[in-house]
C-alpha cells in the first residue's frame, strides 16, 4: 500500500519536474525604478519655486531653491509650469528623456532651464 502510495507520488513529482523543464518557469517583467534630481531655473539662471516635476506616476513640486526629486518606472521627465505668474512669469513646459540614443544621461539632471512664454 505504502509502495502504491510513493509510487504515485514519485510519478506526480517527476511529471511536475517534466513541466517546468519543458516550459520553463515564467519570466517577470524588468522595470528598473529611475530617479531624476536636480535645480529648475529660468533663463538668468535664477531658481524657479513651484514647478510641478512629474515622472511616471511620481511628482514633486521645486522648493525655492529650485530643487526637485522624483522617481518611477519610465524615463521621461516633465516639468510643467502650473501656477502661472507667481512664481516669476509663465514658463514654456519641457521634458527630458533619461535614457535616450542609447546613453543614460544620469539621475543627477544639473540646471534644467525653462523659457519664458512670450
Amino acid at each position: 500500500m505504502i509502495g502504491k502510495i510513493l509510487t504515485r507520488l514519485f510519478a506526480l513529482f517527476g511529471m511536475t519536474l517534466t513541466c517546468v523543464a519543458c516550459y520553463g518557469v515564467p519570466e517577470a517583467e524588468y522595470n528598473p525604478e529611475w530617479s531624476a534630481s536636480g535645480r529648475v531655473v529660468d533663463p538668468e539662471g535664477e531658481p524657479i519655486k513651484g514647478i510641478k516635476v512629474h515622472m511616471s506616476g511620481s511628482q514633486d513640486y521645486t522648493d525655492a531653491n529650485g530643487h526637485f526629486y522624483v522617481q518611477g518606472y519610465d524615463t521621461g521627465v516633465v516639468f510643467t509650469d502650473v501656477d502661472g505668474v507667481e512664481n516669476g512669469g509663465e514658463f514654456v513646459s519641457r521634458s527630458i528623456d533619461l535614457y535616450t540614443d542609447g546613453e543614460y544621461l544620469g539621475d543627477e539632471l544639473g540646471d534644467v532651464t525653462l523659457e519664458r512664454k512670450q
